[in-house]
């Protein structure tokens, strides 16, 4: 399953609070450009999205978007949550695929070099949402401190994805190796029925619904990334270079869209709330409130540089790779930062956070 997310908290401002952050982004121009995008489960890069579609702020900034949940997304808050996603916003069979990438910024660059990628179309990072380590990890529990995971079981949905990272970040901590020290098995579900059921002896869960079900379920965190602080390339907005190159307009209204709704939720939980109970129908405050706590959006939301520096010592020489040409790689050459730049130099985003 896709893995997830989100965010701060602060004392409720009043509705009308944040329509005024939302109006301080420039007024629409004339013509809307069309953008379709297909977020993600309930993590972090997608909530901001569906934020976004909600208070209007995609139009405000020159977007008609067309925006839907994919079916395995559906399927996935049925499975955890038990939470029946509204028909309405759900993907049609045989829609057309979205030219922006939501998801992790670090997965998106290793596909560059992965030995099973053929297309080798290359992608740009041109901001990220969550940029540091912020997983858990969940153990039997008969395992109590981290020196007991040594030659055991730990579960990641995929080696190369940000579950992955965090895997190799704590192997390397300990001082171990994969495959001599701890085993690392692909369970793509990122669930705790493998850990129930003996499949694996920990897992990394993700900090959305994955976290909520092991924290509904009793289980005790054995380690928790968010106080490591590593920088990762996690959440991330990224395009095809090719495609960027003629739509730099959609690409930047897209940007400034983002940074707009991170001021919004950040300054206006209730606009959070509000995206959360229309469009995957949760309407329990306890939930709510577990999903906005859990991650504190940057404010000016750079592209992960840091992170994927941190990739390529940690993933050097990891099989699967076409790792000359992985080594020789500038991680500059992966990012474009100039529009997040662009509103941070001229004080756009600071503007945002100033008191009304």
């Amino acid at each position: 399953m896709r893995v997830g997310w989100l965010l701060i908290l602060i004392l409720m401002v009043t509705c009308a609070g944040g329509v005024a952050i939302a109006g301080h982004a420039q007024q629409s121009p004339q013509n809307l450009l069309p953008l379709r995008l297909t977020p993600g489960l309930v993590s972090i890069l997608r909530m901001v999205n569906w934020v976004a579609l909600n208070e209007g702020i995609y139009k405000k900034n020159g977007l008609d978007v067309d925006q839907c949940m994919p079916q395995g997304d559906v399927e996935d808050l049925k499975q955890i949550a038990g939470i029946e996603a509204p028909t309405q916003y759900r993907c049609k069979p045989g829609g057309a695929p979205s030219p922006i990438g939501l998801s992790g910024g670090q997965p998106a660059f290793l596909a560059h070099f992965q030995t099973s990628n053929t297309s080798r179309r290359k992608r740009v990072i041109l901001a990220t949402l969550q940029d540091r380590t912020n997983y858990v990890i969940f153990a039997r529990k008969d395992i109590t401190v981290p020196e007991q995971l040594r030659g055991k079981r730990l579960a990641i949905t995929s080696p190369f994805n940000i579950l992955g990272f965090q895997a190799l970040v704590f192997t390397r901590a300990m001082g171990w190796e994969p495959d001599k020290d701890i085993t690392f098995v692909q369970d793509p579900s990122g669930t705790n029925e493998g850990l129930l059921s003996g499949k694996f002896d920990a897992y990394i869960a993700g900090e959305g619904l994955p976290l909520w079900q092991a924290l509904q379920a009793g289980q005790k965190p054995l380690i928790e990334f968010k106080y490591w602080k590593i920088p990762m390339a996690s959440s991330s907005i990224h395009v095809e270079e090719a495609w960027l190159q003629n739509n730099r307009e959609t690409a930047r209204r897209f940007v400034k869209a983002m940074v707009d709704t991170i001021a919004v939720v950040k300054q206006d939980k209730q606009a959070f709330f509000r995206a959360l109970a229309r469009y995957y129908n949760i309407t329990d405050r306890k939930m709510q409130e577990f999903f906005y706590n859990t991650w504190d959006f940057p404010a000016k939301p750079y592209p992960a540089i840091e992170g994927l520096r941190n990739a390529k010592v940690l993933f050097d020489g990891y099989p699967g790779l076409r790792n000359e040409e992985f080594r020789k790689a500038r991680v500059e050459d992966y990012i474009d930062d100039s529009f997040v730049r662009e509103l941070d130099q001229t004080g756009y985003i600071d503007s945002l956070y100033k008191k009304k």
